[in-house]
This record gives structure tokens, sequence and C-alpha cells, in this order.
């Protein structure tokens, strides 16, 4: 890589510009942190971006209409017990041996016996009925089964086993030459791929973080590039921004509970008594100002945000408490004050079960992610006025996990899929993995969650969904804050099409049109 600083120079003097504008052999993009888990769909790889190395039974066009990939055609029945699907003819998987039912049924078999993060517990069993032919059955009518349809990319039966995440075949329109794990992936397009063939034929992704991939940014190292919103008007000369509309948003989430012990987990406890006052829940929304965040803090990189589903077809329209922000904060302090709270050496205090307990908590947000460490200590702020005592603090992800739920968080969500309000929010999913860390319990919510998956139809679901919303809404078991424009930097002769709406993850989305990326300058 030493040549391309001085390449760099010469185009930007222009003295050779056939060079410059010829289309280069490889594409070297930097978008994110690598896969923990590796390139396993199975182990969740491909749930929120196209897997790249495999590919899916249909995937979601850019106006999140499902689109056929690997099957042909896909049907439910009359009674919603059962969905057959038809692949195409002539699949196969980079390697070049064939892709056909079975491995379709394998991916799907072992994605229940996991631990992944796909929800599969809906299956009943998988029939093949031929090569091209097979059939799910299901437990009970479930119309967001089709979701997995577009998330679990196929892996094959025959050469699947440990490892496969470091070493992926599939079927996805490049395959793995090489992981170099912290540094580098290395791919080139798969010759079997089903799809429209991919212009660049050969990727170097790099892994780094926010700031290393806006120093090779600026060295001319790379052709496209994630960037976080306090770089974007840095942007070095050769290089276009573009801003792409997301549903990733960021929120607080707040454990909902008073403390108890964690069901089915011995010795562990959960709950906040502090966070578990309705009344501070509703007190902080009407102390966050989301328009400051937006401007001031992300500089116009996001849009303020209410709920997990904001401007998607199963959201409803929410909009910022009214009033000004003294007339906001002055009906705070009233909830709080008729809650029993009362200030002290500017902290608020409440006798709770004989015991004085001081509104005081941890923030915890993901170290090193810059937008979520702004948000906490911006957020914190805005309560302080009202007693309310937020102390943020940075960890990984595994050390947040044995405290997210006795803390607030920082979290980050946002999905194609409405089974994202069915995660978060079901009670069956307290506790489970980070989906509803708060333990938020409310059974109206479980019953239209669970009637918007049993519905006839898509359209049908639709009015549960946003039932399920506004009774959520008034809960607040989550404080949402801003949906972020997910931003990237790409040389200025790379058109990156039409990307669509991205979901959460901010980076690896942006490959799920990577075969539409096309080199303008000719």
């Amino acid at each position: 890589m030493k040549w391309l600083p001085s390449l760099t120079l010469a185009c930007s003097l222009a003295v050779i510009p056939a060079i410059c504008n010829a289309m280069p052999q490889t594409l070297t993009i930097s978008l994110g942190a690598e896969p923990d888990s590796g390139f396993d769909p199975v182990q969740g790889w491909g749930k929120y971006n196209n897997p790249l190395f495999q590919s899916t039974l249909v995937h979601r066009s850019a106006d999140l209409s499902l689109k056929p990939e690997l099957a042909d055609k896909w049907q439910l029945s009359p009674d919603r017990m059962s969905w057959t699907v038809q692949l195409k003819p002539g699949l196969k998987f980079s390697d070049g041996s064939v892709l056909d039912a079975n491995d379709v049924k394998y991916t799907f078999d072992t994605a229940a016996k996991s631990t992944s993060e796909q929800d599969l517990t809906m299956v009943k069993s998988v029939e093949v009925k031929t090569p091209l032919e097979l059939v799910f059955h299901l437990k009970h009518p479930d119309i967001s089964f089709v979701d997995l349809l577009a998330t679990l990319g196929i892996v094959p039966s025959d050469s699947y086993g440990p490892g496969y995440g470091n070493h992926p075949v599939g079927s996805g329109p490049y395959e793995m030459v090489r992981w170099d794990k912290g540094q580098q992936l290395v791919a080139k397009t798969n010759p079997y791929y089903i799809g429209h063939k991919p212009e660049f034929n050969r990727l170097v992704i790099l892994f780094g973080t926010e700031d290393s991939r806006f120093t090779q940014l600026q060295a001319g190292q790379l052709d496209v590039a994630a960037v976080v919103p306090r770089y974007a008007h840095h942007i070095p000369a050769g290089y276009k921004l573009w801003r792409i509309t997301s549903v990733d948003s960021r929120g607080v989430v707040w454990p909902m509970t008073p403390p108890e012990p964690r069901p089915g987990h011995p010795g562990e406890m959960i709950g906040n008594a502090v966070s578990s006052d309705p009344a501070i829940r509703d007190a902080a929304n009407l102390a966050v100002d989301r328009n400051v965040l937006v401007n001031q803090l992300l500089d116009g990189y996001a849009r303020p945000a209410f709920s997990i589903a904001d401007g998607l077809p199963w959201g409803i329209k929410l909009t910022a408490p009214k009033g000004t922000m003294t007339e906001r904060l002055a009906r705070a302090r009233a909830l709080l004050a008729k809650a029993g709270w009362q200030m002290k050496d500017g902290v608020l205090q409440k006798q709770i079960n004989g015991k004085t307990v001081q509104a005081k908590m941890t923030l915890y947000y993901l170290a090193g992610d810059s937008i979520r460490e702004q948000l906490s200590l911006a957020v914190a702020q805005m309560l302080k006025p009202l007693g309310i005592i937020l102390q943020p603090r940075g960890n990984s992800w595994e050390v947040i996990a044995t405290k997210m739920f006795r803390e607030p968080v920082m979290m980050g969500y946002g999905s194609h899929s409405a089974n994202e309000v069915y995660f978060t929010h079901h009670s069956r999913y307290a506790g489970e993995d980070f989906y509803n860390s708060g333990y938020y319990q409310n059974p109206k919510v479980d019953a239209e969650l669970d009637k918007a998956r049993q519905a006839d139809s898509w359209a049908a679901s639709l009015p549960y969904w946003r039932d399920a919303e506004r009774l959520i809404a008034k809960d607040q078991p989550w404080t949402w804050l801003v949906n972020l424009e997910h931003l990237y930097a790409a040389k200025t002769c790379i058109d990156l099409g039409n990307p669509g709406i991205e979901p959460h993850g901010h980076g690896w989305p942006l490959i799920n049109n990577i075969t539409d990326w096309r080199w303008t300058c000719r």
C-alpha cells in the first residue's frame, strides 16, 4: 500500500488523470467491527445486512418489499400453518457444489438448535418435497416467519461444521479468500453467484476504530468508509459524503422492576428502585431535548426518535412533549414531587420500603462508540437539573451484559422487521440476550404483539403492532433519543447506487446493494 499516498497526490494534481480514473482492481473499504462469531449465518451473521458470502431465500429491496433470491416462489397455506418454497434451478455454492432444498432444511434445522440470534421457535419441521421444493411447517400461525426467509443465509450441509464462520462457503456475491482477524478480510467474486454480478472483482475490508478509519481516509488508503458525524465536515478532497436514512435509533433502556431476584438465575438480582418508578421515566422523557441532540450534538445528521419503529409501516406517529423546555421541566418536577421524590443537595431522594433511596444510576454505553458516549453525557446533563443523576460509564458489551438488568444502558436498535418490536418488548424475551434487558412486562402489550404475529396477513397484522406501540409509549420502558443518518465517504468515482433505508448497525448494512456499486470514471 506504500504507493497510495504518492498516487493520491498525483491524482489531486491531475498529473496522470488516465490512471486516476481507471477502475481499481481491488476495492478497499472499512465499515466497522468484525463479527465476534465470524461470518456464520447460523450464529447471527447477516441478520441486519447482506451476508455477502451467503444468499438468503428472498431479499428486501430498497423499498423493503420482498424479492426472489435463491427462492423462485414462496406461498403461505390457506390455514397459515405452512410455507411452501420453490428454489431456482442451477444453484451452486462458491466451491461448485450443488445447493438444493436439503441445504435449506439443514440451515434452518441447525439454526433452530443453536444459540442463534434468529428466532425459529415457531418452526415445527422442515419437509423436503423435491430438490427444488420444501415446506416449512409451523407450530402456530406466525406471519412474521417470512422475515426469516430474508435474514438467514443458507450454508452447505456437506461442509458446514465447527469453524465455518472463519472460512465460510456460501452462494453470495463474494467468496472469502482470507481473514486476518483484527486486521483485514480479503474476498473475490463468486463465479457461481446466481444474482447480478458485482462490478468490483476483489474486496479488501479493513477493520479499525472510528479514528483509524478517518486517518486512512485522509491518507487516501480507502475507497469507501463509514464515518461518524464529527468527521462529516472534514471529508478529504476526492471523496463524496453519502447520507443514508436509517431506522437505527439510540435510546436509554431502563430497568423496569424494583430490585428482586432474577428468575431462573439463583443469586443474581435484577431491577432498579429508581428507574422502576414511572415518574422518573416520564420526567426523563420531558427533560430530554431531542432537537439539541440532533442539531448541536450530531450536527443535523439524525432526527428525533420516539419509538423503535418511527416512520415504519408498523409504527405510530409520536411527537415530543408539548411546551417549552421551561414548561416541560416544571411539569417534570411536579410529577416527581407527586410521586414522593424530594430534592436534597441537588439529588432527588425518596423513602422506599423504609430506606432512603437517592436518584443516582450508572448509565452504561459501549466504549469506543463516540455517538453513544456523547449522547450519554448529554442526557446526563439534561436530567441533572431535575436531581436525577446519571453517571455515564463506557465498557465492553461483555461487561454491560452483566450490568444491564440493574442499570440503564444506551442501546441501539432498528430493523426492517416488525419482530424487533416483539423481541424488545414482549415479556417472553425479558432477560433474553440484549433484547428486553429491562425486564419490561405488560400483559396487554404481550397480547397485542401475539395477535400481530398470528394475523391472517401482513396487512391485517399492522393494527396490532400499532396498538402495542401505543401501550408501550405510555409505559416508557425506553427513552428514545435520535434516529441516526448513516454516513459514508466514497471516492467520487464510485456510485453506491440506491442503498435504501438501513437497519441498525452503521457500516455493514451498506453492502446490502454491493452488486449495484459502480465505477463511474471511464
